[in-house]
């Protein structure tokens, strides 16, 4: 009983995939993302991004008083940089890139295809 429930989970996940994938279609990617592709995405990008984002938040919190003696000299921005890439990189990774880029781009220029 214990091991149905996870399955049904996914399987569930795996079933709303599958309209998603065509749903992306030619006008974003190369072509319409594959459900292994699509699975990709659901089961371990998407987690890992924000479990990435979590501990990167928590290091970041745990580490500001250093940082913020770091930005006393000049350019005073050690607390932007140690923000931007514990906390901003992450959480943009997870949330904002479209699905099957895989790459971070600080200003949000995603490509509209696939490369070959």
């Amino acid at each position: 009983m214990n091991i149905l429930r996870p399955t049904l989970l996914y399987l569930c996940l795996a079933l709303a995939a599958v309209p998603n994938a065509e749903a992306m279609g030619p006008n974003t990617l190369k072509g319409p993302m594959s459900f292994i592709e699509v699975m990709n995405e659901i089961a371990i990008m998407r987690p890992f991004g924000l479990l990435g984002t979590l501990l990167g938040t928590t290091f970041f919190v745990g580490t500001l008083p250093f940082t913020g003696l770091a930005s006393i000299a000049e350019p005073h921005d050690a607390i932007r940089k140690a923000s931007d890439a514990l906390v901003v990189a992450p959480a943009a990774f997870t949330f904002s890139r479209p699905f099957g880029v895989y790459g971070y781009d600080p200003k949000g220029n995603y490509p509209q295809r696939r490369p070959d």
